[in-house]
């Protein structure tokens, strides 16, 4: 007995046939519809105006982001000169105000330096309890430097500093004097205690004793003094010459 399974029928085969035709047909309308519309002039002009409009568009949107960007950009620009501009003033007022400061402080110094004008410090003297200095003083300038004052010639001293300072542990004499008269004539003939212990000096201020004390370790120098508060250096150059000059600042020792 044959089997029905593996069997075409006629029907079956014609339908398979037509539906194969239609395919065929349809894609043959289809590829001749493409082809006509392609070749169709209004078609590519629609295209082609559809495609310009879309890139018109997409460019303008574009430009508008970079128009935001370049104004955004131009405000920071200004935003950043201003700025400058700014740290510029503020770098020379703080440059002005270093200036006044420095010469300020070198006003006060001087000022205070004035105001010991008449002063003078001794160091060397042993020192005993219940001691008088003005007794002490007058005593060492009437036997040492030849010099005769009255009681009223000194205005007033006492001992300063902390014991030691002339390294054997006794503490200098602050002296002030009554008139700049006396004051001088010490200081002319101090040159008589070279060789002692004992040493006078002016009374300096803080900043002009580290000037001097400076001045003296700078390899230029060959001796330095000072005379009412004003710092001489003797200076010797390349070339062998000597010339005084006056130490007012750091920066005249920087320019020996």
């Amino acid at each position: 007995m044959a089997s029905r399974s593996t069997r075409k029928t006629p029907a079956v085969t014609r339908q398979r046939k037509d539906a194969a035709n239609r395919d065929e047909t349809v894609a043959e309308v289809s590829t001749l519809v493409t082809d006509g519309l392609l070749k169709s002039d209004k078609l590519r002009e629609l295209i082609h105006q559809t495609v310009t409009n879309a890139i018109e568009t997409k460019l303008e949107s574009l430009i508008d982001r970079l128009d935001t960007q370049e104004a955004r950009l131009f405000e920071l620009e200004q935003q950043l000169e201003h700025k400058e501009q700014e740290i510029r003033y503020l770098a020379g007022q703080v440059q002005g105000a270093c200036g006044n400061l420095a010469e300020q402080k070198i006003v006060l110094n001087d000022l205070e330096q004035y105001s010991r004008r008449i002063n003078i410090r001794i160091s060397g003297i042993a020192e005993t309890p219940e001691e008088k200095t003005d007794e002490t003083v007058r005593k060492l300038l009437d036997e040492k430097l030849g010099i005769t004052i009255a009681e009223e010639a000194i205005d007033r001293s006492h001992r300063v500093g902390k014991p030691g300072q002339d390294g054997r542990g006794h503490r200098e004499i602050l002296v002030k004097f009554a008139s700049t008269r006396t004051k001088v004539a010490v200081m002319k003939a101090r040159r008589q205690l070279k060789g002692t212990s004992v040493v006078i000096r002016e009374d300096l201020t803080a900043e002009n004793m580290k000037l001097l004390n400076r001045t003296r370790r700078h390899e230029k120098v060959k001796s330095c003094w000072t005379i009412d508060g004003r710092i001489i250096a003797m200076v010797t150059d390349t070339n062998g010459i000597e010339r005084k000059v006056n130490i007012r600042r750091h920066r005249d020792i920087d320019h020996l």
